[in-house]
């Protein structure tokens, strides 16, 4: 029997909690540790979307990468949305687990898989410290073209880019929301950041010092990294001979454009 424990000890051994940002919040929100789980889904938020597709899947256990509960919370009631969701997996003996930026910093983590997808090679770690972001190297191009290109890989609707006239050739990547590298790309004489959530005067700052920035979007940035976690669990589970099954949420965008 695979327990619940069993798997926080898993994603322990893939992301281990200690490499998680001080303010971050990760491991086991709820359940409990001895209940026996056979099927799972993989998401990057806890949603009301979430919610439904493990109800009708009939999971025992959800893995997100965004904290199911970050906030520090006083009281647990239905007034408000995000809790509302955890009394509805309690209720229905669902267990959620989450790893952040210790799953963004891990080897073979987000930032990992986003750097190898956009094909960068002599990767490296960019911010040796805490792990955070990736820098490696591609073909040298212009930044039109490699905006084209990570907007083709990643399946994005659209991508913002901010032109600092260079070429592309050594590129830093992190997931989600990076713009607090982009001193630290500076620095290590990077040319192109691709992250999420820039700012309008982020980018004018960046670009007037000579960086490049490809906007891909929060979502677009970190969902690649839910289908590779939902393969390596496969794996791991194929080569120890658990009994799992895993499955991967069809989340919608949260932000729309027309």
């Amino acid at each position: 029997m695979t327990t619940v424990q069993d798997i926080c000890s898993i994603m322990e051994s893939f992301a281990p909690t200690k490499l998680a940002m001080d303010w971050d919040n990760v491991g086991l929100m709820l359940g409990k540790k001895d209940r026996e789980v056979k099927k799972i889904l993989l998401a990057l938020d806890l949603t009301q979307e979430v919610v439904d597709q493990a109800l009708a899947s009939e999971v025992q256990m959800i893995i997100t990468h965004h904290p199911a509960i970050f906030k520090k919370i006083s009281h647990v009631t239905d007034e408000q949305w995000q809790q509302s969701l955890l009394l509805t997996l309690a209720e229905h003996k669902i267990a959620v687990y989450s790893a952040h930026t210790n799953y963004d910093c891990a080897l073979e983590g987000v930032n990992d898989c986003l750097a190898n997808k956009l094909g960068l090679i002599n990767i490296k770690t960019l911010e040796d410290e805490t792990g955070l972001g990736r820098e490696g190297l591609v073909e040298s191009t212009n930044l039109f073209d490699f905006a084209c290109k990570v907007k083709r890989i990643l399946a994005c609707d659209y991508v913002t880019y901010a032109d600092a006239h260079k070429n592309v050739q050594r590129v830093a990547v992190c997931g989600g929301a990076g713009g607090e590298l982009i001193s630290l790309c500076l620095a290590k004489g990077v040319d192109t950041l691709v992250t999420g959530d820039i700012k309008y005067h982020t980018a004018q700052d960046a670009v007037f010092q000579g960086l490049n920035i490809v906007d891909a979007g929060h979502q677009a940035t970190e969902r690649i990294a839910i289908e590779y976690l939902r393969a390596r669990l496969e794996i791991y589970a194929s080569m120890h001979g658990l009994d799992l099954e895993f499955t991967q949420a069809n989340e919608s965008l949260v932000l729309q454009h027309v």
